[in-house]
């Protein structure tokens, strides 16, 4: 059920707590809306956006959040949430199934025309003008695919919103929250799973020197790596540094240490908050 249930590209997290299941939910709504599956799934099933919402938040509540994003995902939650689905939609679970079966993939006119140029050149150099054309249609793509992922960021950041009391670290005064993933996670790295820690980012028109040092402050036992592969500027604070580890190298075990990572911000920072200095990261112990 990939199109009606996106929030489940937060594959393998570990719920503690309702607000987290809430935040983790409200992000899911907030990216569907702004990637216009919503709209589509309300004309399907013929329900107001506002009740479909409803819909979604009664079903999640009852059956969970639970882990569907993949083909062998739980077929007893799957049920539980077509079911419930209907029951407080009012539209029979038949139909949903249909709404999200019958969105197939359409067919990408960029892919086309690139094939049928394609076809068309056969085994023979392009000319200069087909050479051209095939360089234009790979970088139209390329704009949408950029303009695609900024539509996922921009939902999670719009479902992040209000959930900085989340965060069980300190956070560095007036930082503006940008995305908070809530839930703990799983990673395996050459056969080693590691449980991977909610993570927060924020930008702040601070410096990166003067968010160091605030931490410095408030988890004074807390202690400075500074990753080899990584530019120079960018320094971990982290609750323990093992033996020979590597941020780059260590990352499964990184994640499943509190620390905050600091860098200094990217130019798309400006469009979050104007006079930008500094991103940081904040992977902190879930909530009790």
């Amino acid at each position: 059920m990939k199109k009606i249930f996106l929030s489940l590209l937060f594959s393998g997290s570990v719920l503690a707590n309702s607000a987290q299941q809430e935040q983790q939910l409200n992000m899911m709504l907030a990216m569907m809306e702004q990637m216009g599956e919503l709209t589509r799934l309300a004309e399907c099933v013929d329900l107001p956006p506002a009740r479909l919402k409803s819909a979604f938040r009664q079903t999640f509540a009852e059956c969970g959040m639970g882990d569907m994003s993949s083909e062998e995902s739980d077929p007893e939650h799957k049920a539980c949430i077509l079911d419930s689905l209907a029951s407080h939609s009012g539209v029979a679970a038949e139909r949903w199934q249909a709404c999200d079966n019958s969105e197939e993939e359409p067919a990408d006119p960029l892919m086309a025309e690139l094939d049928a140029l394609t076809e068309r050149i056969g085994e023979r150099e392009p000319t200069a003008a087909e050479q051209q054309q095939m360089d234009q249609i790979i970088e139209r793509m390329q704009q949408r695919g950029v303009a695609e992922m900024q539509q996922v960021v921009d939902g999670m950041i719009a479902g992040s919103q209000g959930t900085e009391a989340l965060v069980t670290l300190p956070v560095f005064p007036q930082a503006k929250l940008l995305i908070n993933l809530p839930a703990q996670g799983e990673m395996e790295i050459a056969e080693q799973r590691y449980v991977t820690l909610p993570g927060a980012s924020f930008v702040t028109t601070a410096s990166p020197a003067e968010v160091l040092d605030f931490y410095r402050q408030q988890l004074p036992s807390y202690r400075e790596h500074r990753p080899a592969l990584m530019a120079a500027t960018d320094v971990a604070y982290m609750q323990n540094v093992p033996a020979g580890f590597d941020y780059v190298k260590d990352v499964g075990r990184a994640l499943s240490i509190p620390h905050i990572f600091i860098q200094p911000a990217k130019a798309g920072s400006q469009k979050q908050l104007p006079g930008a200095q500094t991103l940081f990261f904040v992977y902190y112990p879930p909530a009790e």
